[in-house]
């Protein structure tokens, strides 16, 4: 039997190293951050970032350029820890894209993004697509916005003073104090909204689904605004309400509390 030689089980050992160091970190990490707190040299931590983001075990927040732990960690994790989230929110978000014939997503938090992991299509020809792992900044999209109203407040605070926001749409937010406004507004209300900030011509509106305090992640609709009138949003929120107090159930009972459902 040939045995790795000692470059091969240094290499290994120092991808598990990242990897464990990702994960337990607080927030997001930039590059710099993870060369002194490994150790390892910087060339060599340069290509195994590189791989671990190539193979999906790590992401890269497109704005702050920070690593966090990938999709491809948690589809390990799914073998043992049962159906994944994307499984169990889809049939939801099936039925309700069915009833209002409008786009649905569900999303969860990549370091400082929202990223979808299951959508519901729309058959109308003005319509919104989705797909499972695109990313939008917290701060441009609603769903985003939800979970900004729903981190601990250290995880908030720090979020806040590095956020640095990118006008991605003439209508996206561009100031700290009206994001702060919004936050509290959603912590009020309950609903988060996009208002053309992220795609020009569409209007996003979500919620929390929560589970006994525990946040799963946010539930989410995206309409051309052309058809986003007040008695559509009416209809949206109820119906976004009754979906995410019944996903919540779903997850209640699928999920013991010692064995989360996986996110991917």
């Amino acid at each position: 039997m040939k045995h790795p030689d000692d470059r091969s089980v240094k290499s290994a050992d120092r991808a598990l190293d990242i990897l464990e160091y990702v994960a337990e970190a607080p927030e997001p990490l930039s590059f710099s951050q993870l060369l002194s707190g490994l150790g390892i040299p910087r060339s060599s931590l340069f290509h195994l970032l590189n791989n671990l983001l190539a193979r999906g075990y790590l992401v890269q927040d497109g704005l702050s350029g920070r690593y966090c732990l990938g999709g491809r960690v948690l589809q390990l994790a799914d073998r043992i820890r049962g159906p994944s989230l994307a499984v169990i929110v889809t049939p939801f978000l099936r039925k309700l894209s069915a009833e209002f014939n409008e786009t649905s997503a569900f999303y969860v938090r990549s370091g400082d993004a929202a990223e979808v992991i299951a959508s519901g299509s729309s058959s109308q020809a003005l319509t919104y697509t989705m797909k499972a792992g695109e990313r939008a900044p917290l701060y441009a999209v609603s769903g985003g916005k939800i979970m900004l109203a729903h981190m601990p407040a250290d995880d908030a605070t720090s979020y806040l003073s590095r956020v640095r926001f990118e006008a991605i749409t003439p209508q996206t937010i561009t100031s700290l104090s009206r994001l702060r406004k919004e936050i509290v507004a959603i912590r009020r209300d309950g609903f988060g909204y996009s208002r053309e900030e992220f795609t020009l011509g569409i209007t996003g509106i979500a919620t929390a689904v929560l589970d006994q305090k525990r946040f799963h992640g946010a539930l989410n609709l995206a309409v051309p605004t052309a058809r986003f009138t007040p008695e559509q949003e009416a209809k949206f929120k109820r119906r976004l309400m009754s979906v995410a107090t019944a996903l919540s159930s779903a997850l209640r009972s699928l999920a013991p509390t010692d064995q989360p459902v996986t996110k991917i």
